[in-house]
């Protein structure tokens, strides 16, 4: 599939805004039960929140660009009973509504019960919409490399370890230690490591492959015709089928968006930024990243490069069943 620019930059700002927002609300909401003491004072984890929301508002924006009329942005939400697009968009309303509402609780101090409710339920929502982000992709059967849980999981974990090294980024930016957050974002970015390095291994797999013999029907064999006066043929004859002509002379929108391919080098490259940008960067600075904003910065920025190269190859490996018709012997 042919990466889009838009969509790229909406999953990884919108879903490390999600994972701050989800992460922040997490240990608010244990300082409340008294599991564990706050992390930051009001000021700082409102602050969290509020960088949170605007990355999840700056990639909802960047998704509007993607629509052919984004004035009718408004009808994605339309469709709810069926569409996962639609799910997300209303999910996605919701979330900035019930955070904003637990932002100003956290910053006017409000009762511990209403900041809790506010809480969980921010928390539920930002990976409801996470989810349902995901599943946008998950759903769509015509594409194996999608059809997969792997793409959800891939999906909640990189958003909430990029959303926890935000929040660490804000609050060691006021010189606190954060060492339990940033404990808890060292261990989002190994399980998501270990994610991603098993969707690629299920990637190189036959699992849900199809043919183009299976693609025309014929993935068991062809019975040859009968000839009268003689008996039948003991078994059917399997063959390879080949494409002897696409139908076109030029290229259309199905080879442009469907039929995209990676050159080898662009993907080594591609897949190096993501592991030293998205990775590693993050994870030395979580270890021995001193308590200065200007760290934290470049730590996020690093990662939100290096999420987009992972996201471009989540796009680029993408195989539509189409592309059996233009060539390809498997998708």
């Amino acid at each position: 599939m042919k990466p889009a620019l838009s969509v790229m930059v909406f999953t990884v700002l919108s879903g490390a805004g999600l994972g701050a927002l989800g992460i922040v609300a997490l240990f608010e909401l244990a300082s409340i039960v008294g599991v564990i003491d706050p992390i930051a004072p009001a000021a700082v984890v409102s602050l969290a929140a509020i960088v949170g929301l605007i990355l999840v508002i700056a990639g909802l924006c960047s998704s509007v660009i993607h629509l052919a009329n984004p004035k009718n942005a408004w009808r994605a939400a339309s469709r709810w009973r069926t569409s996962w697009l639609s799910r997300e968009a209303i999910v996605a309303v919701a979330t900035i509504i019930v955070a904003t509402l637990y932002v100003v609780a956290i910053r006017e101090q409000m009762h511990p019960l209403w900041r809790s409710l506010l809480a969980l339920a921010t928390m539920v929502l930002a990976s409801a919409t996470l989810y349902c982000t995901a599943m946008i992709y998950a759903s769509l059967k015509p594409v194996r490399q999608w059809y997969t849980p792997r793409v959800p999981l891939n999906y909640l974990l990189l958003g909430y370890a990029s959303g926890a090294l935000v929040a660490a980024a804000v609050v060691r930016g006021h010189g606190i230690a954060a060492t339990l957050l940033a404990a808890v974002a060292l261990a989002a970015f190994a399980l998501a490591a270990l994610a991603k390095l098993d969707y690629w291994r299920f990637l190189q797999g036959p699992s849900g492959s199809l043919t183009i013999e299976q693609a025309i029907g014929v993935q068991h064999g062809v019975a040859p015709q009968s000839v009268p006066g003689r008996a039948p043929a003991p078994q059917r004859s399997v063959m390879s089928a080949r494409l002897l002509d696409a139908g076109h002379s030029r290229h259309t929108f199905l080879t442009d968006e469907f039929v995209y391919t990676e050159r080898s080098r662009i993907r080594k490259l591609l897949q190096a930024a993501m592991w030293i940008a998205g990775f590693l960067v993050p994870i030395l600075w979580l270890l021995f990243g001193l308590a200065s904003w200007q760290g934290g910065v470049l730590a996020c920025v690093a990662c939100m490069i290096g999420l987009l190269a992972e996201r471009w190859l989540f796009f680029a490996d993408a195989r539509h069943t189409v592309r059996l018709y233009h060539g390809d012997r498997r998708t």
